[in-house]
């Protein structure tokens, strides 16, 4: 058998590895899986189902702890082929879509960070895409990209996933993906998009469309404007954020809470010292060279 040439990233938690299973497909040879389980309780270790462990395309990596962007670093610490898709536990591949994942890698050996399209599960897109290709360093306006949209080529030098972001971390509930891809375009990466279809997914809400009931959403918000647009720039549109909320909600207290992100970033940076005014802040890290 020849080496796999993606990986599919499955990154779960506790008693969610009992989910995993539903994800994977018939063996294909060019496709393996890599299932990064954080659990806070030994007793979470029992529920792993056996097919995990069965099959040979499947490697299951333990971690003891919490956040989705450690959790997602973990996994990429452990993958071994030359692409990665990073998926949530409950996304939906078939094989034809991941074939032609890994075709479009080959045909564009140039791009390092692929951002694809993700359909409900009824057929139709998570959301309008355009209907060209286009670089990320010109995307247009409002659009943004989430996890399971994206395929990284894992030999170039890509920042990890800021693990202050995200879903299972103390203030800042989202916000990880606009860090990553950030990042990585201003240390030269070559990220585009491409109309084609990667995966479905149930169309829950997300994190980040909760900005009205969760406040770690809104303190996400303040946070992912810093680290693009620095201080000043940060406080200039979180102004015109809250200026343009409705009327029936406290803009002051929405825009404090942006504010408070901010201030979080300022006062917790990734490394020693404190953060200055400029639009990245932080080097990034190779995934590469991670512990």
């Amino acid at each position: 058998m020849n080496q796999p040439k993606l990986s599919i990233l499955i990154c779960t938690i506790n008693d969610r590895i009992t989910s995993v299973p539903d994800i994977l497909l018939p063996q294909i040879e060019e496709v393996c899986y890599i299932v990064s389980m954080q659990y806070t309780d030994d007793l979470f270790l029992e529920q792993i189902p056996s097919v995990l462990h069965e099959r040979t395309d499947v490697h299951v990596y333990p971690y003891f702890g919490a956040g989705l962007s450690a959790n997602r670093n973990h996994a990429l610490k452990h993958c071994t082929t030359e692409l990665a898709a990073i998926a949530d536990d409950d996304v939906r591949y078939t094989g034809e879509t991941l074939r032609a994942a890994i075709a479009l890698a080959s045909t564009h050996p140039e791009v390092d960070i692929f951002c694809l399209q993700v359909l409900k599960e009824d057929g139709s897109p998570i959301r309008s895409y355009a209907h060209h290709q286009f670089d990320y360093a010109h995307q247009p306006k409002g659009n943004y990209f989430v996890s399971y949209e994206i395929i990284i080529r894992t030999d170039a030098a890509l920042p990890a996933f800021d693990v202050r972001f995200g879903l299972g971390t103390s203030f800042l509930g989202c916000g990880e993906e606009e860090v990553f891809l950030y990042q990585a375009h201003r240390h030269g990466a070559s990220i585009k998009y491409f109309p084609q279809v990667l995966c479905s997914i149930p169309m829950t809400p997300t994190t980040g469309s909760q900005f009205f009931t969760n406040r770690k959403v809104r303190h996400a918000k303040g946070a992912v404007l810093y680290m693009m647009h620095g201080f000043l720039g940060s406080l200039l549109r979180i102004t015109i954020t809250a200026f343009r909320l409705p009327s029936k909600v406290s803009r002051l207290s929405f825009w404090w809470d942006m504010f408070l992100g901010i201030r979080y970033i300022w006062q917790n940076p990734l490394n020693e010292g404190v953060a200055d005014d400029i639009p990245l802040d932080f080097q990034p890290i190779d995934i590469t060279k991670l512990p």
